[in-house]
């Protein structure tokens, strides 16, 4: 049976692996309805300049497997960020989305 699960993801790209893991695990998730949530020092995995020699493949071929991606606007300009700095895909998320986001899902991870 399908369900709803939102990936938030937390960690900070460069201290460990769990934002790769994230990700891996969002894909491996195709068969549900997905969401990713960067979030805190998770919003650096977010942006265009970080190297995302790992990640690359997943940043590219989530949005083709229907899994949608935003970013909590507040911890992104918290962390000195924009718009612009956004991998592609990635949408903006405010408070009310975040908590739409929250409430819609029936599981959450958190990375």
């Amino acid at each position: 049976m399908e369900k709803d699960i939102l990936i938030v993801i937390k960690s900070a790209p460069f201290r460990n692996l769990n934002y790769y893991e994230g990700l891996r695990t969002a894909a491996g998730l195709w068969d549900h309805t997905v969401k990713i949530l960067w979030t805190g020092k998770g919003v650096f995995g977010s942006l265009n300049m970080v190297d995302n020699t790992l990640t690359k493949k997943f940043l590219a071929d989530l949005p083709d497997i229907d899994i949608e991606m935003y970013v909590d606007e507040v911890a992104l300009k918290e962390n000195g960020f924009s718009e612009d700095d956004l991998v592609d895909e990635v949408e903006i998320a405010d408070k009310e989305k975040i908590s739409d986001l929250i409430e819609g899902a029936e599981a959450s991870l958190v990375f």
